[in-house]
């Protein structure tokens, strides 16, 4: 009986395992690898820069819109005080020189009516040698926007004239109507309140 018997572990002749050897990745693919890496970071970073300057142009814009807006308003206001006390000062000696101011800081209609009621006017005041001079007591916005303004003016008038003795205060208060005409503020109209 010699014959021999092989488990059914062993393995036969013709069977052969075979190990591959662990690959490195090529040079190759490993650069185009760090180049997608490197991309996709770059990518990123443009899109933040991207963002990143909306964000700062959005921001310089309010501030610069907010700026001009105040500035507005401030010009406005500085100009419905100087064009009340321009209405409210005058003299008989030198009356022409104080409507033409008034005038030229005018347009429109109000413009036309200032005129026509200055002439009326302007015989009177020197006739009985009058003079006027203002204070502004108060001042403040009514309305305000880029090309138009409501100024609230709150003004003492001191008149004086041959007819009266003593100098005489009165207590104004009006609304002047702004608007924008060539870059500069005009009087458009004026209403006592």
């Amino acid at each position: 009986m010699g014959s021999s018997t092989t488990t059914g572990n062993a393995m036969s002749d013709s069977e052969t395992t075979t190990v591959e050897p662990a690959v490195e990745p090529d040079a190759e693919n490993v650069r185009q690898e760090k180049g997608r890496r490197l991309t996709r970071r770059a990518l990123a970073a443009i899109a933040a820069g991207v963002v990143l300057l909306g964000l700062l142009g959005w921001g310089s814009y309010t501030i610069w819109a907010d700026h001009q807006q105040e500035q507005a308003r401030t010009e406005a206001l500085d100009a419905g005080r100087r064009f009340a006390t321009d209405l409210a000062t005058y003299s008989f000696e030198n009356l022409d020189n104080n409507l033409s101011v008034v005038r030229g800081n005018s347009v429109g209609e109000f413009a036309g009516q200032y005129t026509q009621v200055a002439s009326n006017l302007k015989d009177m005041i020197v006739q009985y040698k009058a003079t006027s001079s203002a204070e502004i007591i108060a001042a403040g916005l009514a309305e305000t926007g880029r090309d138009s303004a409501e100024v609230v003016v709150f003004l003492d008038q001191t008149v004086t004239n041959s007819n009266s003795q003593e100098p005489r205060v009165d207590r104004n208060r009006m609304q002047l109507s702004l608007v924008r005409d060539g870059g500069e503020w005009k009087l458009a109209n004026v209403q006592l309140l």
